[in-house]
């Protein structure tokens, strides 16, 4: 560019508002505009308002990055690093960042500072590919590095402890580990695994969540995870269903007091037993959490436990009432049923001698029916039974 465009270029960036031309200088579009061009705004910008404003925070990360590959272009780690902590300043939500950040722990041999540094960087951004291949490349260097260490050697032993059905030691053992452990998947989903065969579901679903936390593509680690937290919720439901009254009233209330309020359901297992919540067709299964109760298969399966249920109680004689409109139903339908059973063989004849043959549940039924009946009518019930709340017992 020549001495003579130059000047009328400067007289025309004279003639544009302070406002316009900040603009220009903040944006740094190099694309658009010259290198010279800005050098000229700066010295208007510094005449006008006696400081130089700030450029954008994404023309200052720029600009950072630029300087961070000819660090690491010249193997000056520490400055390239130093770098990388401004432009986090500047922008703590950037992945780009993190992602440099990484690398270069990655070229100072510091993989774990480098992973942690992928996963942000992953956390932020996950479709970035080239981290995805950064992080895999880094998990597996420290894989083998761990598979090679006295922390693996740590974990087998007490691996072998959990399945000798050692606890104790096993659990000992893990707690030793537990804080020298890589930020690894792997190593935090073989811990998990030792836990959970420790019995140590808790810990367990905490060291899987790690894993998952550390490489959310790792879905050993999510499964485990998932079956983790199923165990641990069956668990709680048999150990209420196993406690007296006075017991799960005692522990109910005193998971409830550590409950923090929140908008979120109570844990069902604090209102549900463990049938309820495992056991398909029993009474309140479809109607746990997440369910609509909508659902034909479970409908129908809860429909024909209660009919089996029922059917249970009554020709085991305990189908009783002392409830006189159930009374007088059960009496007329076991009459009915029975007749519909008897009349047939009374009246003679292949024919009938065949259709009574057809209704001798019935018969079987109305008789259980009556029998019932009869059963309730004797029966004399404790005083402390009286309020039972039980239509039938």
């Amino acid at each position: 560019m020549n001495n003579k465009l130059q000047e009328q270029i400067r007289k025309n960036l004279l003639t544009q508002k302070t406002e316009e031309l900040l603009e220009i200088w903040q944006t740094e579009d190099t694309d658009k505009w010259d290198e010279s061009i800005f050098e000229m705004i700066k010295e208007i910008l510094l005449d006008r308002l006696g400081h130089l404003p700030a450029q954008s925070v994404k023309m200052q990360i720029s600009k950072i990055f630029d300087r961070v590959d000819e660090h690491l272009k010249n193997r000056e780690l520490a400055q390239a690093l130093n770098e990388c902590e401004t432009a986090i300043e500047l922008a703590p939500d950037f992945s780009v960042a993190y992602h440099y950040r990484g690398v270069i722990f990655d070229e100072m041999g510091l993989l774990e500072k480098a992973i942690t540094n992928y996963q942000k960087a992953i956390e932020l951004d996950p479709e970035d590919e080239n981290v995805w291949g950064n992080l895999l490349d880094a998990e597996f260097r420290l894989k083998e590095e761990f598979e090679s260490s006295t922390l693996k050697a740590s974990l087998d032993q007490a691996h072998k402890y959990a399945n000798a059905g050692e606890f104790e030691k096993a659990i000992s053992e893990c707690e030793a580990i537990k804080p020298n452990l890589p930020s690894i998947a792997i190593a935090h989903n073989h811990m998990g695994l030792i836990l959970q065969t420790a019995k140590q579901l808790e810990l367990a679903i905490d060291s899987y969540a790690r894993a998952v936390k550390y490489n959310p593509r790792f879905y050993v680690a999510r499964e485990n995870l998932a079956n983790a937290r199923i165990a641990w919720e069956e668990e709680q439901y048999h150990l209420f269903s196993n406690l007296s009254p006075a017991e799960e009233q005692e522990i109910t209330k005193t998971e409830l007091d550590e409950i923090p309020e929140s908008d979120e359901p109570l844990p069902e297992w604090l209102y549900m037993n463990e049938k309820s919540r495992l056991l398909m067709g029993y009474p309140g299964y479809r109607n746990r959490q997440g369910r609509s109760g909508y659902d034909p298969i479970e409908r129908n399966a809860e429909q024909a436990r209660m009919q089996g249920m029922i059917l249970r109680l009554l020709f085991t004689r305990k189908f009783r009432t002392r409830n006189p409109i159930y009374l007088i139903g059960m009496a007329l339908i076991g009459t009915m049923y029975s007749l519909s059973g008897i009349l047939p063989f009374i009246f003679g004849g292949i024919k009938q001698i065949f259709i009574g043959i057809t209704f001798a549940p019935y018969l079987m039924i109305g008789i259980a029916l009556l029998t019932n009946v009869y059963l309730s009518l004797r029966l004399r019930k404790d005083s402390e039974n009286e309020d039972n709340g039980y239509t039938f017992f």
